[in-house]
């Protein structure tokens, strides 16, 4: 019988020790393993479409920078930019039918009221904090307040017309450079006579209701506001009948003898390039021509080749127009906090002293930044002369703007045309009020 062998004394204990050794070890491992700062998950990137028209590819250019900018700071949301160049409100109207609205678009004053109407735009003054909102011009807030009370945009920036004119077709004709005296017949008289010394047309503008009524309203029409069909009665008022009919009138002969024009008579397709073309000497128009002259003709230089000046008075005192737009919120977006989160961006103390002053897009809508020093010198003297007019109206009439705004503009493309008198025209213009309306 065989005996088995004990182990050598020790041997036992070490082995023991070993594997203990080993447990610790990897316990440590494992720890530390799980003490290391782990990745984040991946986070859904969400992408919303912005929409905008332009008033050029400087526009464009301007809201690319500043879509990069955001986006950088921002991984996790992607803009898509969509570029509207015609009936741009129609068309966004339109696509929500198809179910394709865009998340955030640009929300004319004179549209606001008919996408609020249709439930179309999200009350954001119901998300942005109250000392977010209360950085605005409050005038400019009026035209995206709905019936109920209730915000449903902030103005992203501002624009007033203004008198631009060519510095160096004035001193070829030997005209006086504009001054806040002139009377509109002083700008008639100019205009007449640059063309005839210099064979320019003196003025371009368009056949656009909201171009005249700083002539209407400074010849004491009153401001329009049309709510219902008896407001058709403003084209009743004997200031605005003759306003308008003098208007039309001058404007029929000044283009037979060559002095005013549109832009079409000069194959621009608007004010802005036919002015920054040289074809004209004179234009009235918004403060977005500014930035599209500096980028689109950098050799005419605002101060030594062009300048702006106030609009004439007239008999009634000075008057201008001025434009906003908010960011309208697509009601329906999936994307609401990334929404809000870019139209902050760009409404916002920051996004306006990128794109509106330093990069001068247009006005800045927000109260402070009309002090900042790296407002550009063309916009601050616009911004000063806002105080020399008696009236500066919102381009807005009512619930119906922008519809009446395109019927207005159809007929008074065929006024200054010759196709219709001026007392047509006024009739015409009054029955539209009434159609739109009727029922």
């Amino acid at each position: 019988m065989t005996t088995q062998e004990s182990p050598p004394k020790g041997k036992g204990t070490r082995t023991l020790l070993i594997a203990v050794a080993a447990l610790v070890i990897l316990a440590a491992v494992v720890g530390a393993f799980l003490l290391q700062p782990r990745a984040p998950a991946p986070t859904e990137v969400v992408v919303i479409r912005f929409a905008g028209w332009s008033a050029g590819e400087t526009e464009m250019k301007s809201y690319q920078k500043m879509i990069d900018l955001f986006q950088k700071q921002n991984p996790n949301i992607v803009v898509k930019y969509e570029v509207i160049t015609q009936m741009f409100s129609e068309n966004i109207l339109a696509s929500y039918a198809a179910g394709a609205a865009p998340d955030i678009f640009y929300l004319d004053s004179a549209w606001a009221p008919v996408f609020i109407a249709k439930g179309a735009v999200y009350p954001v003054g119901d998300k942005l904090p109250k000392d977010f909102i209360d950085q605005f011009y409050p005038f400019l807030l009026e035209p995206f307040k709905g019936p109920d009370g209730k915000l449903y945009g902030v103005p992203k920036d501002w624009s007033v017309l203004s008198l631009f004119y060519n510095k160096k077709l004035f001193a070829q004709a030997g005209v006086p450079e504009p001054t806040e005296t002139w009377t509109w017949q002083d700008l008639f008289n100019a205009a007449k006579t640059i063309y005839q010394k210099t064979g320019k047309p003196g003025i371009v503008i368009h056949a656009e209701f909201n171009r005249w009524l700083p002539y209407l309203m400074s010849n004491g029409a009153p401001p329009p506001t049309f709510s219902s069909a008896a407001d058709a009665a403003y084209f009743d008022n004997p200031a605005v009948q003759k306003a308008l009919k003098d208007f039309i009138a001058m404007f029929q002969q000044g283009r037979k003898e060559g002095w005013i024009v549109t832009p079409a008579d000069v194959n621009a397709g608007w004010s802005g390039e036919a002015f920054g073309k040289q074809l004209a000497a004179m234009t009235i128009e918004g403060s977005w021509m500014i930035p599209y002259i500096a980028d689109q003709f950098p050799d005419f230089k605002y101060g030594s080749d062009w300048d702006l000046a106030p609009i004439p008075r007239g008999t009634a005192g000075r008057a201008t127009m001025a434009y906003t737009v908010a960011l309208g919120v697509n009601s329906k977006t999936q994307y609401l906090d990334a929404v809000l989160k870019f139209l902050v961006f760009i409404e916002g103390p920051d996004g306006q002293r990128e794109l509106v002053v330093k990069m001068g897009h247009t006005l800045p809508s927000i109260k402070t930044l009309a002090n900042d020093p790296n407002l550009w010198p063309s916009h601050a003297k616009e911004l000063s002369l806002v105080g020399k007019y008696d009236i500066v109206k919102v381009f807005f009439y009512g619930p119906k703007t922008g519809e009446l705004e395109g019927q207005f503009n159809q007929v008074l493309g065929a006024a200054v045309r010759g196709e219709i008198t001026p007392s047509d025209a006024v009739s015409l213009l009054k029955d539209k009020v009434a159609q739109a309306f009727k029922g």
